[in-house]
């Protein structure tokens, strides 16, 4: 019997480094696939950070832009302002309810420096002051120097009574207005009894008023005493002082997951001693520059054009956001993703 012999063959070494070098070409689109789609997934939740900061930050900045100034009574044309030493505060410093600052214009809300919360030299800054959104209705008024009955009420001497109870407290700054005249103070005390708010002379307080008269005049005559004196009627309105101020600034922060500058708002508050003080609050992270221009009379224009500050009737804000985490772009090796937006403001006490 004739035993049949089956011939057997080996891999040779050329299919073995055929094999591996299609193996390693598939490994490396594979590993280079799932890089290109991380890089995208990063990029794409970069860019989501960036819009949601963006609304963030025209959002909150709208509101305080759209106040500025008084609208509640007569839009603030006649506008006393009794603070003491106005100009030593840019918060006490009325100039119509918006003032801009271009680039490197120095502002008493910030200083240009590369401290942490120190503004960006280069970059703008706006300073707003408006009414507060709650107002409260006066009852009676006694403008005089001595307490006086009024209404069936004990009123103090320079005391504004209003018809609903309130947080106002000695020291806080606000405004009381007619559809003649409104004037700013500090509110020098509160009697709960009557719901009287007070506009006497502050002692011990910042920044105190200059007279306890509130009829307009001009020039203001700061004697420290009664000054002229105005009653004003029932249904005027009472409403806190707010003040704000925009900037950018260095938020101490570096690295590869933190942007080094932030949209900062400097806000006012009252001490426990009952003075007002400036504070400042981080809004938004990431936030590279910021410049505003200005509407007077149909075109925008830089703070620096603008002669009357009055004639301002809105903003254009362009804010330039990075992405808090480097390597998010591909323009450069480690760059952040950046935007550069926009966004328009109407002055609606202007242009109400």
């Amino acid at each position: 019997m004739k035993t049949q012999q089956h011939a057997q063959r080996g891999v040779s070494l050329v299919e073995v480094l055929i094999t591996l070098a299609i193996g390693l070409i598939i490994s490396v689109g594979a590993i280079a696939m799932v890089i290109s789609n991380r890089q995208a997934y990063r990029s794409t939740e970069a860019l989501s950070r960036i819009q949601e900061s963006t609304r963030v930050a025209f959002e909150i900045m709208s509101r305080d832009l759209r106040a500025s100034g008084v609208n509640a009574c007569n839009g603030g044309r006649r506008v006393l302002n009794l603070l003491a030493s106005p100009t030593t505060n840019w918060w006490s410093d009325w100039t119509g309810g918006i003032r801009g600052f271009d680039n490197a214009t120095a502002s008493l809300a910030a200083t240009i420096g590369t401290g942490a919360m120190q503004r960006v030299s280069g970059t703008d800054l706006v300073e707003v002051m408006h009414a507060g959104t709650s107002a409260l209705v006066v009852r009676t008024h006694n403008a005089s120097a001595a307490a006086a009955d009024l209404d069936g009420l004990t009123v103090p001497a320079h005391g504004l009574v209003v018809e609903q109870s309130h947080s106002i407290a000695a020291g806080d700054l606000v405004l009381v207005c007619d559809f003649e005249d409104t004037s700013i103070f500090q509110v020098s005390g509160v009697d709960t009894t009557t719901h009287a708010i007070e506009h006497d002379v502050v002692g011990g307080k910042t920044p105190g008023n200059c007279s306890s008269g509130l009829a307009f005049r001009t020039p203001l005559v700061c004697d420290g005493g009664i000054g002229s004196r105005k009653v004003f009627p029932p249904g005027a309105q009472l409403m806190r002082l707010e003040a704000a101020a925009w900037y950018i600034g260095y938020n101490g922060r570096s690295g590869n997951t933190n942007s080094p500058t932030s949209l900062y708002r400097v806000g006012i508050e009252r001490t426990s001693t009952g003075s007002a003080q400036p504070v400042v609050e981080e809004i938004v992270e990431g936030v590279r520059d910021m410049q505003i221009r200005y509407m007077v009379s149909g075109a925008y224009v830089a703070a620096g054009s603008v002669t009357d500050w009055s004639q301002v009737t809105g903003a254009e804000i362009t804010l330039t956001i990075d992405a808090p985490d480097a390597g998010t772009s591909t323009a450069s090796s480690g760059a952040r993703l950046s935007r550069t937006l926009t966004h328009v403001v109407n002055l609606r006490n202007r242009v109400s």
